[in-house]
């Protein structure tokens, strides 16, 4: 079967509904990727890098939308390997079943793997390449942002998941000399949460996304009962899943001007074949 590579130049429309309040609101669509999700543009980063060096396989924790991006981009060129919580809904296990090498379930709400352990997991030869992906690769995000330089929004909206977006989002308007302000929008619980299907106590992220608060940038964590408000309230809008209609509780949390430009990120979600 044939890569899809077309990744990237997603729609970017328009938000009339009258939840914006007069806000010259943009939706970026990134669920038009082949995967149907953002993943697909670091996807394609690691496969090229991946290939340019000879890797065998590529392993990952992963709550489904990374491991499967990754797979279609790889498609079956480099095997793919996901580590995923056994707590997850049986119809994205199935799925990742179907199209990865393989996947290992384990209970990650009692155990923080380390790299080692990841490619430990993945490893059925000595000689084997294997490129351990769950972080990483994220000024791969930028090539989006790249699509948005000439709208020169005032704001991006993007959820933060692990932090990998948020973060390659900032530091793609740091090298573009942007003035957009980055709002993150993720949960307050990370165990089990309707819009956080991994559970992730530690992030490489931390750190430096504690450093761009100072930039102006913001991240905003929801309770339970805002991400099913804000589900139900837009997910009408486009082809939405509750870790990515999380971006619309900006209109609450933030106090922005009816001049302002607010682009708000659809993450997507994974496509079916």
């Amino acid at each position: 079967m044939a890569r899809k590579t077309k990744i990237g130049a997603t729609p970017l429309v328009r938000l009339e509904s009258n939840g914006f309040d007069g806000l010259q609101a943009y939706l970026k669509d990134e669920s038009a990727n082949p995967s149907g999700t953002i993943k697909d543009r670091r996807s394609e980063h690691i496969f090229q890098e991946g290939t340019r060096l000879g890797v065998d396989k590529f392993t990952l924790i992963s709550a489904g939308n990374n491991a499967f991006s990754l797979s279609n981009s790889a498609n079956g060129e480099i095997k793919v390997v996901a580590i995923i919580d056994r707590g997850l809904p049986q119809d994205i296990k199935e799925l990742l079943t179907q199209q990865l090498h393989q996947v290992i379930q384990i209970n990650l709400q009692h155990k923080i793997l380390r790299p080692e352990e990841v490619i430990a997991f993945a490893r059925e030869r000595e000689d084997e390449v294997i490129w351990d992906v769950t972080n990483g690769y994220e000024e791969s995000y930028g090539s989006m942002v790249a699509e948005l330089r000439e709208l020169n929004p005032d704001y991006i909206v993007v959820p933060i998941g692990s932090g990998g977006i948020y973060v390659g989002v900032v530091q793609a308007i740091q090298r573009y000399r942007m003035s957009t302000k980055v709002i993150g929008i993720g949960v307050q619980n990370t165990m089990r949460s309707a819009a956080d299907k991994l559970y992730t106590p530690w992030t490489p992220y931390a750190k430096v996304m504690a450093k761009f608060d100072q930039l102006g940038h913001k991240i905003f964590r929801l309770t339970e009962e805002e991400i099913k408000s804000t589900w139900q309230t837009h997910q009408h809008l486009a082809d939405l899943e509750p870790s990515s209609a999380v971006v619309f509780a900006a209109v609450k949390k933030m106090t922005f001007a009816p001049t302002d430009t607010v682009v708000f990120v659809n993450s997507g979600k994974i496509k079916a074949p």
